[in-house]
């Protein structure tokens, strides 16, 4: 088994926390529950279902590594994700409620330490009051609480396969006049394991086929680990075409596998018709013109199988260079300053969470890669990040659609303008 992140001590503090967040926040669903007299099972039956919940959670963990789930593991865990997420923005509000409480009851103390007698009865009748405007917000709040479930949900069951379509220009150096204009697709991080069925996959075939790129590239993480999930995909991706080619890298889920497991991956990517570049290289020519298409290994994530150098090849700044590298930390660890003028990267997911708004963009993942998502560029160089179309832990996307990137080339202006 190739080196991989050791997340089993992750998973149990995240498990414990999960748990104390559960407690808490069912610990004042009960307390609700009973303060207006309502039938017992209202919160007895949210304990057994938590109860349930967390057994999957911890059956889960037990049975498989995080980044190896696929078929069963994936539902159990879906499961999971749709009881406990939501409790995060319950919890949230539930801390707010409660510090603001306890900072009313100390103003409240100090306030009867310097009161008189005489105004004890006025003090009762405003708690009464108070008491009265407690219970309905009380009542809207978790009223409202269902807000977080259905935003969950939808990320489970809509927008977790609502492929969207990003278009853009990306200007190459050295890119010869023959190549001007060429149309490029990308997708990443397929994850074949996490997909229900090929409907999902047959999805992003179709919608590859009806912008026709003249090339496809895929870069990496085919699978969570085993080879054998690629069947669950496999008549869809071998329909895959473009008229350049359909090029693809390796991603670090690749390689959570033993050595011959992983030779059989290689073996059955490049079955299909994938041009699996593993730190090599091709040439595209057009008469006298070429276009340098190289793939690495990956690096990152605590692996380090990419030879940069062996996949560039003889490769020169004269040249135009697309590089599919998966993990977007190798950009400036090594691609910058080499010959590349375009790399093509996907592994983070986008973060599987955040918002989108009116150009607004944010995910967690900003915070853990400097290019988490999108186009990017040092000097002339550029690196795109896609934010995959498949799903690592958690089946879910909120905010964060699965992409299919659409890249037209373009020359730098100064050789544009040149006849």
């Amino acid at each position: 088994m190739k080196e991989q992140p050791n997340i089993i001590a992750f998973s149990i503090v995240l498990g414990l926390v999960l748990m104390a967040l559960d407690a808490y926040v069912l610990g004042h669903w009960t307390r609700f529950v009973q303060r207006h007299s309502m039938n017992r099972w209202w919160h007895r039956s949210m304990w057994l279902t938590s109860l349930t919940m967390f057994s999957l959670y911890w059956y889960v963990v037990y049975r498989r590594h995080f980044f190896r789930m696929d078929g069963v593991d994936v539902v159990l865990m879906g499961l999971f994700t749709l009881w406990s997420m939501p409790k995060l923005a319950i919890g949230i509000v539930l801390l707010v409620k409660d510090a603001v409480r306890a900072c009313k009851a100390a103003a409240s103390w100090l306030m009867r330490r310097f009161r008189s007698t005489d105004s004890d009865v006025v003090a009762s009748a405003e708690d009464a009051s108070v008491m009265t405007r407690r219970d309905f917000f009380g009542k809207a709040g978790w009223s409202l609480s269902a807000v977080p479930y259905v935003l969950v949900g939808n990320g489970m069951y809509r927008t977790l396969y609502d492929f969207q379509v990003y278009e853009l220009d990306v200007v190459i150096p050295n890119l010869p006049r023959a190549f001007e204009g060429m149309r490029l697709a990308q997708i990443s991080d397929i994850h074949a394991g996490s997909f229900p069925d090929h409907r999902p996959f047959q999805e992003v075939r179709r919608i590859l086929a009806m912008h026709k790129p003249d090339m496809i590239a895929i870069t990496g993480d085919f699978v969570n680990a085993k080879p054998s999930e690629l069947a669950v995909i496999d008549g869809e991706l071998q329909r895959l075409h473009a008229p350049e080619g359909v090029y693809a890298s390796l991603g670090n889920h690749d390689h959570y596998n033993t050595d011959a497991e992983h030779a059989d991956l290689v073996k059955a990517i490049r079955s299909r018709g994938i041009d699996l570049l593993v730190n090599e290289r091709r040439i595209l020519t057009a008469g006298s013109e070429r276009l340098v298409i190289a793939g690495t290994d990956n690096t990152g994530f605590k692996q380090r199988f990419a030879r940069l150098e062996q996949a560039l090849g003889d490769a020169t700044e004269e040249d135009a260079v697309i590089l599919l590298a998966h993990d977007p930390t190798f950009w400036e660890r090594e691609v910058v300053g080499s010959p590349v003028g375009l790399m093509l990267a996907g592994h983070t997911h986008g973060g599987q969470l955040g918002v989108q708004l009116m150009g607004f963009e944010w995910s967690p993942a900003q915070y853990v890669y400097k290019q988490w998502a999108g186009l990017y560029a040092i000097g002339a160089q550029h690196v795109y990040v896609n934010r995959g179309i498949g799903t690592v832990g958690p089946p879910m996307r909120i905010g964060i659609p699965p992409e299919i990137t659409m890249l037209t080339l373009r020359r730098p202006a100064a050789d544009r303008g040149l006849a």
